[in-house]
């Protein structure tokens, strides 16, 4: 049995989780284990990094002194253990660095998939897509989408189908539309790719539903008018005759799936209220009896509309399912396939429980696949350490549940599962995180062995002081307060984990204080008076202001420096291409070089100091400009060129505008970062650098401005709470709705009607409610992540709650601390000390000349072709359109994965309105003497189409695109095999074939160069063969010299 044995650490704020991880690992060690057969996985590389940290300076002063090793020998309970013990363990940890499984999940998961790429579908190695990267993929897919010789109707399907999940949204861009759309939903469609799930009333109501049955249209005028015939008009008052007039004139106007109008809602709201019988309705605060044929016309009337609204949010979301699955169909084939991979997509490729009908990159069976990789991954972990385990969402413990269940279900006992969080600090369930897995785990291996797992709990905190510990356990553990404002379940989960905290430093002197302030720039003041009052940075205190929003933490950083003069920084993202006029010329001058017909960047450069240096280089025109910059992109990269025409920008600058220098560098910065793309395209660098952002620089001696979500984690000696404002926490996330079941199986997908529809429903307002319970409990773990950073000090400032009914945080407050509030000493700061440490001088650093870059001459295959063009075709008007056309050919053929005969008639349905480019791609499809290049061969095998590349042969860069290759696999799963076909549109006239062929042997030569590197093979196993689209006819190409 392992010493260790599986721990559960409910680790509240500040009682040392770090701690107990790292002496955990240590332990591990102490007891034989192997660093590289511990794997511990947290969430970012900053905590990582930490870890790391931390373990190698405990094994590093254990190892230097005796006293410590005995201190950290007894703490990790192996008691006897010398320094000459841990040399040995720290030398053992050092020298299996490159060896060692300790990092963040996305890490761990890409490794895997890097070490089985073809049991995962994958031709080789793959790129995993930052944000950027990934924009410009979705847009490249939403060209290909839109072009114009996208087979078939697919493109008006597709936008019909746009047309239906936007009902009633007018959008005039489309792009920008679409992009929103999907930023918002896709996710939502690979978590359930199939259809029955979106928008079926029989998965959403499965006893039936009474409103969907009054949903016609007929009917519901019907209504109206029998309606109107049997209202007791000749006793209405006139604001009650008002009413019903404005309800009747609005409802011809209404149509399902827009926002109710004002006088609908208002007689449809009062129905509800006297709902079901309706033997009478409030109408300007007077009751009004109906006569029973009223009654029932209204009850119907009413029904109609709910069922109408209904009918049309199911209509809506079956619209987003398609739009989302004609999206992903193309995405998955054009950018997945090519080992293109975000890292939601590396994760979806391990999991073992991914939906039925999600687009798999693998064709075999893809449980026998994870089997053998599972396999192979247990057989080298045999420890399991899972850091901030209330934030591991269902999707990444499902990719590590089976390599765990063998971990804890080990008969010999001689391997461990240890994990540690806090589920009072769930704050991204918004991302996924799934906090309830933290119970559900150690109930579920304890159910049937109890005592499996040992559970611990750490509420002693060494972080806070007793002042704020007794704020926080007032607010925070008080579950009837908490009972009376939130719902039941929220407050039930937070109970149950709940115990009040006590301070591990009981002398440690602070304050906690609940203030209050009129409006935001009352809370602002307020701030700036209590930083002002206890002098904190001149006393070497570290102090932070947290807020809920990006935005409000600029708002106010600039506040305090230009009202207080104290040096203040907003630590939210910076958007260094956007916020300064500098970044604004820079990048005015590069769209101009890349569209010289942009009349707006050139107005915008003839207004700066730019003008006179492009007049002095002669570059006041599109055709002057254009060559001279790109040909400097071209040659030196984006980053130089940035450099040097800020340089050239800078006599222009203020002697003390050490603003606009700063952001020169940081411009400069990006232009590095996309130097390492390796593209050199002017308008994806501009959209680069304007979504690219920086955060500034950690410093003591600042006030730090920040929101909760980034402050987690860290700690200060004194915190400022300033924007507790806001409306209910039980709020629903705007989104969606999707119903889960208890093992995170989607049961169904709806968009959800208005509140005053959905209410009325019992399933809807069933999901709602729980939405709203999950929503209400993140919040509330918001809060005590915001409470409990302090060390010493913490100073709430909110708004008097007055006469307000909304349960929120300044409500809770109230609720638990009165109207004032303070504990601990008010002079707390003057026992810190009057000012700050001197700061030692810095060393100085030497400096050290950066090398030069070494930029490889770019390459393409078709340049090492040998082509000789006739004169008169030099100046032909056909080319550009000889291009299209080639182009066209190209993206018909590489939709087809594999084609027999039944697979031809569908291609012939799908191209017959490509006109001649389908006519040809499918007299391809149809040669006998190109059948080959379709069928799939006998053995296992894969197949490329439109693959990019891109590799180093021979010192040059090479870039191309394969246009098909069919790799075949050996038994292993090894390539064995390939054959490169390579699509020839031109049209030709006079030489034969054979004569052809030979102005391409040096092209297809370096592809088969580059298959042979891509897939491990010798260059003589790659066969290659040129596929001539005019005339369906193929031709063995021999190898080159």
């Amino acid at each position: 049995m392992s010493p260790t044995g599986h721990v559960m650490i409910l680790a509240s704020a500040g009682s040392g989780k770090t701690y107990a991880l790292t002496n955990r690992y240590v332990r591990l060690l102490a007891h034989g284990a192997p660093p590289e057969r511990i794997a511990a996985l947290t969430f970012t590389r900053k905590a990582a990094g930490e870890f790391f940290d931390e373990i190698l300076k405990k094994l590093a002063g254990a190892a230097s002194d005796e006293a410590a090793a005995k201190k950290l020998a007894a703490e990790i309970e192996v008691p006897g253990l010398r320094s000459a013990d841990f040399l040995k363990l720290l030398r053992g940890v050092t020298e299996a660095m490159h060896r060692l499984n300790l990092g963040t999940l996305d890490s761990f998961f890409a490794r895997v998939v890097r070490a089985f790429p073809l049991e995962l579908g994958l031709a080789g190695d793959f790129e995993v897509l930052q944000e950027h990267a990934a924009r410009l993929e979705r847009r490249r897919v939403l060209r290909r989408m839109f072009a114009h010789t996208a087979g078939g109707t697919a493109r008006q399907d597709f936008i019909e189908a746009f047309k239906r999940a936007t009902f009633g949204t007018e959008e005039k861009r489309l792009g920008a539309r679409l992009d929103a759309f999907l930023d918002e939903h896709a996710e939502v469609y690979l978590a359930a790719p199939d259809g029955a799930v979106w928008g079926h009333a029989g998965r959403i109501w499965p006893q039936g539903n009474p409103w969907l049955a009054a949903a016609d249209a007929k009917k519901r005028s019907a209504a109206a008018a029998g309606l109107k015939a049997a209202l007791p008009w000749a006793t209405l008052s006139d604001k009650q005759r008002s009413r019903w007039e404005d309800f009747f004139a609005a409802l011809p106007d209404w149509a399902p799936g827009a926002p109710l109008p004002r006088p609908i809602a208002y007689i449809v709201d009062n129905a509800f209220k006297a709902w079901p019988g309706l033997t009478e309705v409030t109408v300007e605060r007077k009751k009004m009896p109906l006569a029973p044929d009223a009654s029932l016309t209204l009850r119907a009337l009413v029904s109609g509309l709910v069922g109408a609204e209904l009918s049309r949010r199911l209509e809506t979301t079956q619209g987003m399912f398609a739009v989302l699955r004609g999206y992903e169909e193309v995405y998955d084939d054009a950018v997945r396939r090519a080992g293109r991979l975000t890292f939601a997509d590396v994760q979806r490729l391990l999991r073992p429980d991914t939906p039925d009908g999600a687009r798999r990159l693998t064709r075999e069976a893809a449980a026998e696949a994870r089997l053998f990789i599972d396999w192979r991954l247990d057989a080298q972990i045999d420890h399991w350490l899972l850091d901030e385990f209330q934030d591991t969402s269902f999707g990444q413990w499902s990719v590590l549940r089976n390599l765990i269940d063998e971990a804890v279900q080990d008969p010999t006992g001689a391997r461990s599962f240890f994990y540690v969080g806090d589920v009072k600090q769930a704050i991204y369930a918004w991302r996924e995180g799934d906090s309830r897995l933290f119970r559900e785990i150690f109930d579920h291996y304890n159910a049937e062995a109890p005592g499996t797992i040992r559970e611990e709990r750490r509420d002693k905190s060494w972080r806070s002081g007793p002042a704020v510990i007794a704020t926080v356990n007032r607010v925070l553990g008080d579950g009837e307060a908490l009972a009376r404002l939130f719902p039941a379940e929220a407050v039930a989960r937070w109970t149950r984990e709940w115990r009040d905290h006590e301070s591990a430093q009981p002398k440690l002197g602070g304050y906690a204080a609940l203030r209050t302030a009129e409006d935001e720039a009352g809370r602002f003041a307020a701030t700036l008076q209590v930083l002002t009052e206890t002098r904190a940075l001149e006393r070497g205190l570290s102090v932070a202001v947290l807020v809920q929003k990006n935005s409000t933490a600029a708002g106010l950083a600039d506040y305090l420096r230009r009202e207080g003069g104290l040096p203040a920084v907003a630590e939210s993202d910076l958007h260094v291409g956007t916020d300064n006029p500098l970044a604004s010329v820079v990048l005015a001058l590069f769209r101009a070089a890349a569209h010289p017909g942009d009349q707006s960047a050139w107005v915008q450069l003839a207004m700066t100091p730019l003008r006179a240096v492009l007049e002095a280089e002669n570059c006041t025109s599109g055709d002057a400009l254009a060559p001279h910059l790109l040909g400097e992109i071209h040659t030196a990269g984006f980053e130089r060129t940035v450099e040097a025409w800020v340089r050239k920008l800078e006599p222009a600058l203020a002697a003390d505008d050490a603003f606009s220098r700063e952001r020169g560098r940081q411009l400069a910065d990006a232009a590095r970062l996309f130097d390492e793309t390796g593209s050199r395209d002017v308008a994806e660098f501009v959209q680069f650098v304007e979504r690219h952002t920086v955060r500034d620089t950690d410093t003591a001696a600042v006030v730090r401005v920040m929101t909760v979500h980034k402050a987690k984690g860290l700690g200060f000696d004194l915190v400022v709470l300033p924007d507790l404002e806001g409306t209910r926490l039980a709020a629903r996330r705007r989104g969606l709705a999707v119903q889960r079941a208890p093992d995170r199986t989607v049961d169904w997908v709806f968009d959800l009607p208005p509140e005053i529809f959905y209410e009325r429903d019992e399933v809807l307002a069933g999901h709602v409610a729980a939405a709203e319970a999950d929503a209400c409990y993140e919040e509330l773990a918001v809060l005590y992540v915001a409470m409990t950073r302090a060390k010493r000090a913490m100073y709430i400032i909110t708004e008097p709650v007055g006469t307000s009914q909304s349960h929120n945080f300044p409500r809770l407050l109230q609720e638990t601390l009165g109207e004032e509030w303070s504990s601990g000493d008010a002079c707390w700061f003057e026992a810190v000390g009057a000012s700050a440490p001197e700061p030692r001088p810095r060393a100085g650093l030497p400096v050290v000349t950066a090398s030069p870059v070494i930029r490889r001459p770019g390459r393409t295959p078709s340049e090492a072709r040998e082509t000789a063009v006739a004169g008169e075709r030099l100046f032909a008007l056909e080319g550009g359109r000889a291009a299209d056309f080639g182009r066209a050919v190209h993206d018909l053929l590489a939709q087809v994965e594999w084609a027999g005969a039944p697979d031809t008639a569908r291609w012939a349905a799908a191209w017959r309105s490509s006109d001649t480019a389908g006519a040809e791609a499918l007299a391809c499809l149809q040669a006998p003497d190109l059948a080959e290049v379709w069928t799939k061969p006998a053995a296992r095998s894969e197949v490329w189409r439109e693959r990019a590349f891109e590799i180093v042969l021979d010192e040059a860069w090479v870039t191309g695109v394969f246009d098909r290759v069919v790799v075949e696999l050996a038994e292993t799963g090894r390539p064995c095999r390939a054959t490169v076909y390579d699509f020839k549109t031109d049209r030709r006239a006079g030489p034969g074939l054979p004569r052809v062929a030979t102005r391409h042997v040096a092209q297809i030569t370096l592809y088969r160069r580059v298959v042979a590197v891509l897939t491990g093979l010798p260059v003589k196993s790659v066969g290659a063969k040129l596929v001539f689209t005019e005339t369906a006819e193929k031709l063995a190409v021999p190898p080159g010299d």
